[in-house]
């Protein structure tokens, strides 16, 4: 009984705790977050709206959040977030995730609007 008892309070314990996101990295040519989806950047001028997005921003084109602790490295850098933490960046422009993109290796938002773009790196 202490042994379940024990197991269910680690189970409790390590579900409550967040899961640390590895910073962005290539693959196959693309750069993509730490579940393999692709990643933005944003080519129109200024910021983001609801006309680039077609609707809400911040939902359809999330930012690419660093983990607290994360480092740069190269051709990646971290940026203010408008919310305290850190957005990654690529060559100085922000990332952001795609919504629309179910599965690794998905680029919907490829060329949206003509203002968003998936990053190649090779």
């Amino acid at each position: 009984m202490k042994t379940l008892t024990f197991l269910a309070l680690l189970a409790g314990v390590l579900a409550a705790t967040p899961a640390l996101a590895a910073a962005p990295h290539e693959r196959d040519g693309m750069l993509v977050d730490d579940q393999g989806m692709t990643l933005y950047i944003f080519g129109g001028k200024g910021m983001p709206d609801a006309k680039s997005c077609e609707g809400d921003c911040a939902r359809n084109f999330p930012p690419a959040l660093a983990a607290p602790g994360d480092k740069p490295s190269g051709a990646l850098t971290l940026l203010p977030a408008p919310n305290g933490e850190h957005q990654w960046a690529f060559q100085g422009k922000p990332l952001y995730r795609g919504l629309m993109d179910k599965k690794p290796g998905d680029r919907s938002g490829d060329g949206l609007n003509e203002v968003w773009h998936s990053v190649r790196v090779r």
